[in-house]
């Protein structure tokens, strides 16, 4: 099933220019930013990860404050895991300030646990199709090896 040409719409809502507004007001802070931001969102970016790559790089860096762009579920586990240091969402380009993805607070460990039971449903696909769509995967965790994470 293809919804959309392979885009999420939280990594493509940020905006930069409140990205540096907020680097202005907060100069020391570094901005870490999921694979999935556009293009000139990752070029301004001190560090660029999946979601757990940015936990690390967070917990493990001397920094104390970051600007972070993605999806807001994150934010909570990184403020648990380093209490001394500042997590300040990315702001987007709208006005209702919504970094949520609708979509992924749809999966809960209940229905991921009968699907992994009952392995239902099952999804056909084009080998080809899966190829396409597993590329950005793989690219993700090759750029998470790179950094060690």
């Amino acid at each position: 099933m293809l919804l959309w040409n392979g885009a999420c719409m939280v990594h493509e809502i940020f905006s930069l220019e409140k990205i540096m507004k907020l680097k202005v007001r907060y100069p020391k802070a570094k901005i870490v930013a999921h694979p999935e931001c556009e293009e000139h969102i990752l070029k301004v970016a001190d560090f660029v990860g999946s979601t757990t790559g940015i936990l690390k790089f967070t917990q493990k860096d001397d920094g104390k404050e970051y600007i972070v762009a993605t999806e807001t579920g994150i934010l909570h586990q990184m403020q648990k895991q380093s209490p001394d240091k500042l997590f300040i969402p990315a702001p987007p380009n709208n006005s209702c300030a919504c970094n949520d993805c609708p979509y992924m607070k749809l999966n809960t460990l209940e229905k991921l646990y009968l699907c992994m039971k009952y392995e239902q449903p099952e999804i056909l696909m084009e080998e080809e199709l899966r190829l396409a769509a597993k590329k950005p995967i793989d690219r993700m965790l090759e750029i998470s090896a790179r950094h060690g994470l």
